[in-house]
């Protein structure tokens, strides 16, 4: 999402002298209000000025980025990005890194790889319009998913088809890193377009008269509401001296495709001392209803009082223990199920997973076609100048 050199797209303009007076976009209420509309040809267009921006594209003066970017993103020809999005993102990236500039941003690849998830999982975007989306195929797409990974762009093993499965396996994370385990999930953000969209000015370049949201929009959303869940997260974790990686998400989809017993991860976890679940468990608390700042002391009681320990009498003749290990295991019984439910056919992961590789390659491969024209035409104007 970042790139080290300066902004390959800064000068983009200069490969395209007719750049210097553009082609306007239609409204995007104009072109959510026909899916099939066609950008105005040059013959009968009527050509406006277009201003540089911070990031290497041009913006017309509705502040949509021009069609230069659509192209590199290798998004539809009809999608219409504004350059609130692109800031919005360039400030989630400021908190990760002290010292980024808007110049670093790669945001072509950005919107390709949220584009590239989002179409392989949800048809709709497949098409090249940028029809608006009412409410009710909003709430009808897919949620998110998870991949075998556990990072964004490994291969996609679980897929959440509506919102209570997505919410089900969220209220399941408390839990888990109670265990040092995770399931990382994407959301698509769905939820920011249904509930209160007024509060989020992410939205409004996107809504159409009758308050429907574009692809764009839904892409947007999705892009940058993802970003900024990843740095709160980072930032309110509630066990702060722990960093849950990718081997936290790996460890789980072990156990929950069955190649590590439950019974077996509970006894290594308490073999020489005590697990933050079985220290919350022994102590009463509830790590399903108890909110995270609460967690957070207890967590923090828990490092203070941990210590090297032999728990084999204890996990072999405490009755507690046995309570507690039979509760464990019920809910990974519980969440296997989930997961089987959700993980679909081999053949429908197979296609998922094969389309957004192929866009990940198409992507790729374009990149590398220009960064050679780039590097023809900077020789050219050396000897030129």
């Amino acid at each position: 999402m970042i790139i080290n050199a300066a902004n390959p797209y800064q000068n983009l303009s200069l490969a395209n002298p007719a750049k210097s007076a553009q082609i306007p976009r239609a409204t995007l209420v104009e072109k959510t209000q026909d899916a099939q509309e066609e950008r105005p040809e040059n013959s009968n267009a009527t050509f406006k000025n277009t201003f540089a921006s911070e990031f290497g594209f041009r913006v017309d003066e509705g502040g949509f980025f021009e069609e230069d970017l659509n192209k590199i993103s290798k998004l539809p020809h009809s999608y219409a990005i504004h350059i609130s999005t692109a800031r919005a993102l360039a400030k989630e990236l400021a908190r990760q890194n002290e010292n980024f500039r808007p110049d670093k941003i790669d945001l072509p690849q950005l919107l390709n790889e949220h584009h590239n998830a989002l179409k392989a999982l949800n048809p709709t975007f497949k098409s090249e319009d940028n029809a608006p989306l009412s409410r009710s195929e909003l709430a009808e797409l897919n949620w998110g998913f998870s991949t075998q990974e556990g990072d964004f762009a490994g291969r996609i093993a679980r897929i959440y088809a509506d919102r209570d499965q997505l919410q089900a396996a969220q209220s399941d994370l408390a839990g888990l890193n109670a265990h040092f385990l995770d399931n990382k999930i994407t959301s698509f953000q769905l939820d920011k377009t249904l509930n209160n969209t007024a509060a989020n000015a992410i939205l409004k370049p996107y809504l159409t008269k009758n308050a429907e949201l574009s692809k764009s929009g839904v892409l947007a959303n999705f892009a940058y509401w993802n970003l900024k869940e990843q740095n709160d997260k980072a930032l309110n974790f509630f066990m702060k001296p722990v960093n849950l990686d990718v081997s936290a998400h790996q460890n789980l989809y072990k156990i929950l495709k069955g190649e590590l017993k439950p019974e077996d991860f509970i006894k290594e976890s308490n073999e020489q001392k005590m697990s933050f679940d079985l220290y919350l468990y022994v102590n009463g608390v509830d790590k399903k209803t108890t909110p995270e700042d609460k967690l957070s002391v207890f967590f923090q009681q828990y490092v203070n009082y941990q210590k090297d320990m032999d728990l084999r009498e204890f996990t072999h003749s405490s009755s507690i223990y046995k309570l507690y290990s039979d509760a464990v295991a019920e809910d990974f019984a519980r969440m296997r199920g989930e997961f089987e439910a959700q993980r679909g056919t081999a053949q429908t992961l197979e296609r998922i997973n094969l389309e957004r590789e192929r866009g990940r390659e198409d992507f790729l491969g374009d990149r590398q076609r220009q960064a050679r024209l780039n590097q023809i035409l900077s020789s050219y104007l050396s000897v030129m100048s």
